[in-house]
């Protein structure tokens, strides 16, 4: 059943891929097939003609005939060779463009979801990375079908035509050979298909065997592998589960394939001997019996061609379908998100407050955050801090809409965040990520893309990256602002770790230039010492002000500069206040603050004299 749900899905992709190279291909399968069908007839011919030519000489009819039957037998192998090899690049063709059609279907469907929680759902992220990898991977690309389905239709179709060509010297025989091919064919399927299981990583055994090898090859556990000495032990241990995976692979088939190959092969050498004995009995001519003959040994050509592109076919099958079911997966999310319709220009003009919100994860057994109570004033910068796991990171994704609260409500000026329209509550937001994405385009693309309808304004591009202070490396870039940002490009060239997060913030700028009024920043300078994060944030806040701005931070001498301050515990606002007031209030603040500062010296942590004042 999953063939025929693949074979329809590839068809349909194919036709939306290209009609003119869907229906060449088609046509040069044909006369791959039909080609080595009518050599063999041709032959035949030939051979039939050899006693009259043989008695009367070449300038006979007789001759005349073979002349022009041999004509025909080298017309159709030179068919069979171009037809093949048009199919071949017709084919190729084909499946790159197939391969790009649904790189592009699977890209769209996963930034189709306005939220982001279908990138966190482990069994739809694991969907989406074999989707993704199928594309690098030469035998299992869905694209691959293009060539191996052409191979495997035309060794079919060779291998029937070869059936009734047989069944013309006796029926009984053209039956057996075709049993016998079929019989074959199956059990070849069911050897491919458990291989590709096998290669798709679909056994237990086989995905310990890749997370070995992950392990021994990859950087990550690289230094604690040599530390403790474990390269032995990752050694054995993937011996061992290759050769556990293996099994299920070799057992099946080594017996019931054979013996269908044994058959097959003695069903043609069988049906040789009686078509040889036949004619020389006299009771068929020399032509019909070579055309017989070689019928029966083009269907093994048929089958061995199948054969071939057996595994190739399953592998490719295998991976569309796990494709369908990851486009599928990530189509259903895209459905679930609320569409709001209440225009977002011009807001907030008064705040944005959280009212009792909830939030679990999907999967999660607690609450990020709970009965969350939280007001941010418009146009004033609000500093939150907290420990690990309080909820910083959850309350950014609810207000961007990432995710939607399982409880309470998020209102901007009132009204219901769900209500307003997305995309345009988005252009109202500028955010600086501590985890950025550092985007291999050219540098002037990468700070524009702040706001991409405004791109083409250059001169408001170079104007943010000057205040965010990476203006000047942009400059000296080998290709200055044309300059792609990696130097794995050809001209590219790479940044240092601040750099990188100047053009973050350049990128925040150039959205607040052109209409954003919320800004967030994530621990954007978390790498950054103390004193020099400090000093970031104080200028950016200058250069924001009238923002509405939100600063995610651990360090207090950051976090102070915000008008005010909310101390989130275990999902939950503590204590807001002023960096002064929640001081003087002695509470969870104020450890926290005291604790921070008295591991740092003063020249490392600004205020430092103050904070021991306090």
């Amino acid at each position: 059943m999953l063939s025929w749900h693949g074979y329809g899905r590839f068809v349909r992709v194919a036709v939306r891929a290209s009609r003119t190279l869907s229906a060449v291909t088609v046509v040069a399968v044909a006369l791959a097939a039909v080609a080595p069908l009518g050599a063999v007839a041709a032959i035949g011919a030939v051979v039939g003609e050899i006693p009259e030519l043989l008695k009367e000489g070449f300038t006979s009819p007789a001759g005349t005939r073979a002349m022009w039957w041999a004509v025909a037998a080298g017309g159709f192998f030179l068919l069979q060779w171009s037809a093949g090899s048009f199919q071949s690049a017709a084919a190729s063709a084909l499946g790159e463009r197939i391969d790009a059609v649904l790189q592009r279907d699977l890209m769209a469907a996963a930034m189709r979801p306005d939220g982001i929680a279908h990138l966190e759902d482990p069994r739809t992220l694991d969907l989406l990375t074999v989707g993704r990898d199928t594309f690098r991977a030469g035998a299992r690309r869905p694209g691959r079908l293009a060539t191996t389905l052409s191979g495997l239709l035309a060794g079919r179709v060779v291998l029937v035509g070869s059936c009734l060509i047989v069944a013309g010297f006796h029926p009984l025989l053209g039956a057996a050979l075709l049993v016998a091919a079929l019989w074959t064919a199956y059990e070849d399927k069911v050897v491919s298909r458990i291989e590709a299981n096998h290669h798709n990583s679909g056994t237990e055994a086989a995905r310990r065997t890749e997370y070995y090898y992950e392990l021994g090859v990859t950087p990550p556990a690289a230094k604690e592998i040599r530390v403790f000495g474990l390269s032995r032990f990752l050694l054995d241990r993937f011996a061992a589960s290759w050769r556990q995976s293996m099994d299920s692979v070799l057992a099946p088939s080594a017996r019931r394939p054979l013996v269908a190959a044994v058959i097959l092969g003695a069903v043609v050498l069988l049906g040789i001997g009686w078509i040889a004995r036949e004619a020389v009995a006299g009771r068929i001519g020399a032509g019909p019996a070579a055309v017989y003959a070689q019928a029966l040994m083009v269907s093994l050509g048929g089958m061995r061609q199948a054969s071939w592109t057996g595994l190739q076919t399953e592998l490719a099958l295998a991976t569309l379908n796990r494709y369908h079911e990851a486009v599928t997966s990530v189509t259903d999310a895209a459905t679930t998100a609320r569409k709001g319709e209440v225009s977002a220009d011009g807001l907030p003009r008064k705040e944005i407050r959280f009212e009792r919100v909830a939030f679990s994860y999907p999967g999660g057994t607690a609450n990020a955050v709970h009965d969350l109570d939280l007001v941010i004033p418009a146009g004033r910068s609000l500093a939150i801090v907290g420990a690990n796991g309080a909820g910083k990171t959850t309350l950014i994704k609810l207000l961007s809409r990432m995710y939607e609260p399982t409880a309470g409500r998020l209102t901007v000026d009132d009204v219901d965040l769900s209500e307003l329209d997305l995309a345009g509550w988005r252009r109202r937001l500028a955010a600086v990520f501590q985890d950025s994405t550092r985007f291999a385009v050219p540098a002037r693309t990468s700070v524009g893309f702040g706001r991409v309808d405004a791109a083409a304004d250059h001169a408001g591009i170079e104007a943010v990256a000057a205040s965010a202070g990476v203006a000047d490396a942009i400059a000296g870039l080998p290709g200055g602002w044309d300059t792609p940002l990696s130097s794995e490009y050809a001209g590219g060239a790479d940044l240092s770790g601040g750099e990188w997060q100047k053009v973050g913030l350049a990128r925040a700028l150039f959205a607040i230039h052109h209409g954003a009024s919320v800004l967030i920043l994530d621990e954007p300078a978390a790498h950054l010492d103390a004193r020099a994060e400090a000093h970031l944030y104080e200028r950016f806040l200058d250069l924001t002000k009238g923002v509405t701005t939100i600063v995610i931070s651990h360090r207090f001498s950051t976090v102070r500069q915000a008008d005010s301050i909310a101390v989130l515990d275990a999902g939950r606002v503590v204590e807001q206040g002023s960096h002064d007031e929640l001081l003087a209030r002695d509470g969870a603040y104020a450890e926290m603050f005291r604790l921070q500062a008295s591991r740092f010296s003063g020249a490392d942590e600004p205020h430092h004299t103050e904070v021991t004042q306090s």
